[in-house]
């Protein structure tokens, strides 16, 4: 009987925790509706997953629990429709492109914009080349990953002009819309709603399904800077097609920056691994903390500070490939100062002070005695470091942004290839060329370890 009592309580749980679990709803909408669904689903028990419409469609095809889809382009939608994750589509609301900040794209310096393969980022490239404007700005634009990001970079005055969404625009606090663009400029910027194939067996999904369809949520959505949209189910439109992702210029690109920032950072991670190993002061924990700082924060939070350090500074490198070779060098410098502080305190101090007494400085002493008996370990920390660099990708994304042909490094070419449907290929490239140069570091690494062993097993 107590087995049967514990069975039937065991079931209770299960069944209680499915109709639960029946009960929750997950959303995967395009970043410009998160302010409006954040309303709409406030107390609700719904999930909201918030991206560009790009990413949101490949991860769903590669297993995102979404039971509704809203994207910003209806192409999207059409291609997962046609993949069999989508039982349903319907068109939901429209918006309009704005320019923000100075009207005049021909006079400013950046402009933001949002990356190729993202909605908001094809909408303004269809417009500027519908003006003939595209090849001229090329250099200029400043490529963010989804609307909400490039509505943040013309906030923060990290742009002279953004082309956003008309919603986003309408909601923010710090700027407005100075320039409408023409509709007839690019396609019709529309959002389909779908419901996914795992939605459709959810009733609470069927049901917000429906509720986002309502006019009350249409009002809601033209209260944030949308326009009604008729509803009905959309028609056909063609596969979408990859947008060329160039293999050849990341690679070299990882390998200029990598190497531009070893020799920018190991002067100082010489002179500090020396400092740190042959020297006792006041505030040295503090001095070593700071150092190391890089390699403990996140990539994306050392990309944070150097956009805004460098903004304060008044220094105009952010964005560009001089930003990618400082954030870089940021990252590996802890590395590479670790490995080198490491080396010279493997050598006995005493060989330096018996070349002091044979009339050399201190300087000189260093150089010609220390030095090269710490060589192999300085040599494995410049491997590392430069390990590192090549495969930066956070402080890099962040500070010097992914612009395909001035900043875009190996890393950040991988992550665009694997957003884009259509360019496996490409992306499986980007992948072995990663590795065979990991391997290979990592292998003259090891071999210079292995002399480091050998030269301390010789002076002992």
């Amino acid at each position: 009987m107590k087995v049967l009592h514990w069975c039937c309580v065991v079931w209770t749980l299960l069944v209680s925790h499915r109709a639960e679990a029946q009960d929750d709803v997950s959303i995967a909408a395009a970043s410009s509706l998160s302010a409006a669904l954040h309303e709409l689903t406030l107390d609700s028990p719904v999930r909201l997953t918030i991206g560009s419409s790009s990413r949101l469609a490949q991860q769903i095809e590669a297993g995102l629990d979404a039971d509704i889809a809203i994207l910003a382009d209806d192409r999207w939608m059409k291609q997962l429709e046609q993949n069999g994750w989508i039982s349903e589509r319907h068109a939901l609301i429209r918006n309009r492109l704005v320019i923000v900040g100075s009207p005049n794209l021909h006079g400013a310096t950046r402009i933001g914009i949002g990356a190729q393969g993202t909605p908001i980022g094809d909408y303004a490239r269809e417009a500027l080349e519908s003006w003939g404007m595209l090849d001229a700005l090329k250099g200029r634009l400043i490529s963010a990953p989804n609307a909400s990001a490039v509505l943040a970079q013309a906030e923060s005055g990290l742009v002279d002009s953004a082309i956003v969404y008309s919603s986003d625009a309408h909601r923010s606090q710090s700027v407005s819309a100075s320039l409408f663009i023409a509709q007839d400029a690019h396609r019709p910027i529309e959002y389909t709603i779908g419901l996914t194939q795992t939605g459709r067996d959810n009733p609470a999904a069927v049901k917000w399904f429906d509720r986002l369809q309502s006019d009350d949520a249409r009002a809601a959505l033209t209260r944030y800077g949308f326009t009604e949209s008729t509803p009905t189910i959309t028609g056909s439109n063609p596969r979408i097609t990859a947008p060329p992702i160039e293999t050849r210029e990341p690679l070299m690109r990882s390998l200029w920056v990598a190497l531009l920032a070893l020799l920018v950072s190991l002067p100082p991670a010489i002179a500090l691994g020396w400092l740190m190993a042959r020297r006792s002061f006041t505030g040295k924990t503090v001095l070593n903390t700071l150092c190391l700082a890089p390699l403990v924060l996140p990539p994306v939070v050392t990309g944070w500070l150097l956009l805004r350090a460098s903004h304060w500074a008044g220094l105009n490198i952010a964005f560009t490939p001089w930003a990618a070779v400082v954030a870089a060098a940021v990252v590996g410098f802890p590395l590479l100062m670790v490995f080198i502080r490491g080396a010279i305190e493997a050598v006995d101090v005493r060989y330096e002070q018996q070349a002091q007494t044979l009339g050399l400085t201190p300087f000189a002493a260093f150089r010609r005695v220390t030095l090269p008996m710490a060589l192999p370990g300085l040599a494995a920390g410049c491997i590392l470091a430069f390990a590192r660099a090549l495969g930066e990708f956070g402080a890099t994304a962040m500070f010097a942004g992914d612009q395909p042909e001035t900043t875009r490094t190996l890393a950040l070419a991988v992550y665009a290839a694997t957003e884009t449907p259509g360019a496996e290929s490409s992306a499986t490239h980007l992948v072995l060329s990663s590795v065979v140069i990991t391997l290979l570091a990592l292998f003259a690494y090891e071999r210079l370890v292995w002399n480091q062993r050998r030269q301390r097993e010789d002076w002992s």
